[in-house]
């Protein structure tokens, strides 16, 4: 049987090292075609470019790290193998590489052909293996999200028909029975919010084709305040805002965030909601963070509440899907960064972080 050619993308700033790993691949008995790339922008571009079988990415880079950029790739890349490459070997790093879905790590120090094709076929193994979990995983998703979507209109009938009754017959209705359709009332939309909140939550794992772009924050914020206008109003709720820069995101997703994150903000506050937005930017990040005088989250449960249906509160008294935190943690991944909650120092409430990515290109798909 004939052995597939491979592309490899050898991303290395050392051109003595790039020289090493292509000896050490064409001593090796197997065909290869290996594109060169001294920097990560360089790696991105050939990527971009397509056929790329497998990556060899250095550690350090100059102007980023290696698992900095390990993070994109894999979020960009999700079914490509990765190596990542250092020059001495080290246990915390291997673990770090592992931990951001390197497929393997190697140490280019005593480096020998046995070992790195060993590394190189567990790596295309590994992907292989991903790939079809990932297939079944997105039949899944497809499967709930067409179930939550053909639920929604049975859902708002309900809600639509107990309504009309009760406004149609509330002379000749007795209040035992207005009660009873109130709670119907109440059941159904509460159940049609579930619905929609699933259907929110699946659609990231669908395979659409959603593009980064320039993307005012600003303009997200307020179309998210809009979204939320009535929840907003009933309660008096206080927005402030610093100043936010222009990044690469996908638009949608970034008004979906910061949705979720201000509707738990007023949902779970008896006072008057005060919430605080702010960003920072890092060579490698922009740094978000929202701040509310609401219940706050106690430490041991700050990474519990981004599981799905994962609830803190009594539902009977905080209605909600349990999916806001947890979408909004799929919609951060997607864009290579991280969603926590930190310490708010002496005041009330809690503090949401999250970070985008400032190495996503404008025009690459997801």
């Amino acid at each position: 049987m004939q052995v597939k050619f491979l592309n490899i993308l050898l991303v290395d700033d050392s051109e003595d090292d790039r020289y090493f790993l292509k000896r050490t691949l064409k001593s090796c008995e197997r065909e290869w075609y290996v594109m060169e790339a001294e920097s990560a922008e360089q790696g991105l571009d050939a990527l971009q470019l397509g056929n790329i079988d497998i990556v060899l990415l250095d550690y350090s880079l100059p102007g980023s790290d290696g698992l900095s950029i390990l993070t994109s790739l894999n979020h960009l890349y999700p079914s490509l193998p990765i190596i990542m490459l250092t020059g001495q070997g080290s246990e915390k790093v291997a673990a770090e590489s592992i931990k951001k879905g390197a497929s393997d790590y190697i140490s280019k120090n005593g480096l020998t052909k046995l070992s790195l094709m060993k590394s190189i076929k567990n790596a295309l193994d590994s992907a292989r293996l991903h790939k079809r979990i990932e297939e079944k995983n997105r039949e899944l998703s497809q499967f709930a999200y067409v179930l939550a979507h053909d639920l929604k209109q049975p859902a708002n009938a309900i809600s639509r028909m107990s309504g009309l009754v009760a406004l149609n017959y509330q002379d000749s209705i007795p209040d035992s029975l207005q009660k009873k359709l109130e709670l119907i009332n109440q059941s159904s939309k509460q159940m049609y919010d579930l619905i929609n909140a699933l259907v929110c939550y699946t659609r990231l794992d669908l395979g659409e084709s959603h593009l980064f772009e320039a993307t005012d924050i600003d303009k997200c914020i307020e179309l998210a305040k809009s979204n939320l206008k009535s929840q907003i109003e009933s309660v008096d709720a206080v927005f402030e805002c610093g100043a936010f820069p222009s990044i690469t995101a996908i638009p949608s997703f970034v008004v979906q965030l910061f949705q979720n994150l201000f509707e738990n903000s007023i949902k779970y506050c008896e006072v008057q909601p005060v919430i605080k937005i702010a960003c920072e930017t890092t060579p490698t990040y922009w740094h978000f963070t929202v701040q509310d005088n609401g219940l706050g989250i106690p430490s041991n449960a700050r990474q519990k509440v981004f599981e799905p249906l994962a609830r803190l509160h009594n539902k009977d008294v905080y209605l909600g899907s349990g999916l806001g935190l947890a979408t909004a943690k799929r919609i951060v991944n997607i864009h290579c960064g991280e969603i926590y909650f930190s310490d708010s120092g002496d005041e009330i409430g809690s503090k949401l972080n999250f970070t985008v990515s400032r190495n996503l290109t404008i025009a690459q798909g997801v």
